[in-house]
Order: structure tokens, then sequence, then C-alpha cells
């Protein structure tokens, strides 16, 4: 057997946001939900070394072969594990492998961290390149929990808020990219919105955010590793799809607190999405911008997302930017197959999202 530290791999990509200089370095460290290290080998049998740390909720990742999941696992605190990620593969044949993370970064946690420190290989085995590599589009996602794809694993009644029920490789957005065979970026965090958290803190909203590495965690340690850094959008994202207020609108339903609903909350949600959308235009000078909502129901945000889009569209004269209704959990769940735990889109709607936005990004 030979192991390769990440900057041995000659062929690689890092999905997902992370610091500049991730390729060049020994060990990979893996931020948000989704985010992913993948190989193409000629091998029998590939290994990977992996580390993690965390002070209450555990981390997992899963192994996908081709395109498709063959292995999903907890990593465990505290030492460095062995994993055998696949073995007695046809040599001959070229195999990609992909390593996503599964669960999102946990603010709170300062010891949150998944680190692949090496993957090794068997003797005969060597990493080859991947096919058209360089016209792959770059797509970005922002969004809460449906975008960390919680509540993907799980009884339908399943309602304990634990890590082994995310599972972001089978999120819409995960799909999406598998569609387009595109790089992408995941930025979600449950719970989370545009301006108000589902309990209506203005704390945990994502464009605060949006220009670092992953901040959302914070903590000496999580700086050590760059999360708090400004991330490099080089040329910036082919395109960025939103999926932001599913929160909001649990927060304008609350009583008596800052975010209960008025003509004044409605307005100043609608400014920060527009705010929102002058930061993403910034830092994605030429990115196709979707805005999209209705994977759950919602009866006050879409109308205001719909006009932060038309008053930014109209402000800054700036056409490539829309917005997309998606089908609703509670219009395309017929049974338990469809759905998912923690009362959230289930794999149904999921896959009805990623079909839409795929058509969509494909004539864009």
């Amino acid at each position: 057997m030979k192991t390769y530290k990440i900057n041995q791999i000659p062929f690689k990509r890092i999905l997902g946001r992370n610091v500049a200089d991730a390729g060049e370095k020994e060990s990979l460290n893996l931020f948000w939900a989704a985010s992913a290290l993948e190989f193409s080998v000629q091998a029998t049998e590939v290994r990977a070394q992996i580390e993690s740390d965390y002070c209450g909720n555990e981390i997992w990742i899963s192994v996908f072969l081709n395109g498709r999941e063959i292995s999903r696992f907890m990593v465990e605190n505290g030492k460095t594990h062995d994993f055998c990620l696949v073995r007695n593969l046809d040599a001959s044949k070229i195999n990609t492998i992909t390593i996503y993370k599964e669960t999102q970064p946990m603010p709170g946690d300062e010891k949150h961290s998944l680190v692949i420190k090496n993957i090794t290989l068997d003797d005969g085995g060597k990493f080859v390149s991947f096919e058209n590599d360089s016209k792959r589009k770059k797509i970005e996602f922002i969004g809460d929990s449906i975008t960390s794809g919680e509540g993907l694993r799980g009884a339908v009644l399943q309602m304990e808020w634990i890590p082994s029920f995310f599972a972001a490789s089978r999120s819409y957005a995960s799909q999406v990219a598998r569609n387009l065979n595109a790089d992408f970026s995941c930025v979600s965090q449950c719970g989370w919105g545009l301006r108000w958290s589902w309990d209506g803190k203005k704390e945990a909203s994502i464009p605060p955010h949006y220009e670092n590495v992953c901040s959302v965690i914070g903590g000496d340690f999580q700086k050590q590793l760059g999360a708090d850094k400004k991330y490099d959008f080089k040329n910036g994202f082919d395109a960025v799809v939103i999926n932001l207020g599913t929160n909001d609108n649990s927060a304008l339903h609350l009583q008596n607190v800052e975010s209960s609903d008025s003509k004044e909350n409605r307005e100043l949600f609608i400014q920060t999405g527009i705010d929102f959308l002058k930061k993403i235009r910034e830092k994605n000078p030429s990115a196709k911008i979707i805005w999209c909502a209705g994977m759950i129901k919602l009866d006050i945000v879409p109308a205001l997302i719909q006009k932060a889009v038309e008053q930014y569209k109209n402000q800054f004269n700036d056409d490539n930017v829309l917005y997309c209704t998606l089908d609703a959990m509670e219009d395309v769940e017929k049974c338990e197959e469809d759905m998912g735990s923690r009362g959230h889109p289930g794999p149904k709607t999921h896959k009805l999202a990623a079909e839409k936005l795929t058509e969509i990004l494909s004539r864009l």
C-alpha cells in the first residue's frame, strides 16, 4: 500500500468553500455541509485516514463511487481513523471517489473539525486525471437546513436534532451538481435565515458571513484553520442559487419579539434581500442568480422575496436574477418513502427541486 498526503495527489477536486491554498496543504479540512474531496483512480483498494474532533455533535461522512453512495459512517473524535473506502475494484477501469462531509458546521462548538489526513492506494494503484475538467461550471448554493440536507435520513416521525439525520450529499444542491457535473459549494445553516433565525434572532443570519470561508463556527481553533479568512471568489461562481427565507417566515409569526410581523419588518426583509443580492453580485460579477422558495409551504416570505428580486433588478438594471418556485413537500410527498425526518422535505421533494433547478441552470 502507498500513502499520499493531500498535496501529493496530482489530480483532485476540493468541493466546498476552503482556504485558498487548501490543495497545497498536507491535509484537508472540510468546513461546510456537502464539502468534499474527489479524485479518480485506477486501483483495487482505496483507504483514507480521517480525523475528527467536536464537543457535542459528531460528524458524519459518506463515500460515493462514480456518483452513487456506497457507504456512510460517523467519524468519532479523539484520533485519526483508518477507513477502507472500497476494495476489490477492477484496476483496469477508472473510478471516481468522493468523500462528502454530511454534517453542517456547528456554531458554538469550538472543536468542530473534519480533516482528511491522507489517501492510501494498493501498490499498483494510481491517481488519474479527470476528463474535461476545465469545462466544469461552478455553482454556489446558499440556504438553511434544507440545503444542509437535514431530515434526509431517519424515520418520518424521528424528531431529535442530531447529526445522524443530516445527509448533505443527498440534498437538492448536491444532486444538481452531480446532474450538471459541476463544482459546487454550499453555505447553509439549520435554523438560520436571511434576516432572522427561526426563533427571531438576527445574529443567526447568513449574509454577514457570506464573504468569509466559514466564520459561522468561530473559536480560536477554527481561526487557525482559516474559517474566518476572506473567501477567495477568484472570478466568482457561474451560478448562485439562494434558498433562504423559510426561517424568516417562522420568525415573522412570533409574537412580541423584534422579528414579529409588521410593515416595517417586511420592508426590512426586502431591503436585506436587496443588499444581499448586491453583495452576491459584487463577488460573482457574471453569475446567474436564482432565488428559490417553496420546498416547505410559506405564507409571507415568498412575496417579499419576489419584491426584493424585482426591486433589485430595476434598481441596478440586472436581468441575470430570477425567482423560482419549487414544489412543496406538502403537495408531492404521498408515502413514507417520499418523506424526510424532523418534518423536513424528504427525498422526493429534493429530487423534484434538483430536476427543476437542473433544467433552469442547463439553459442559462
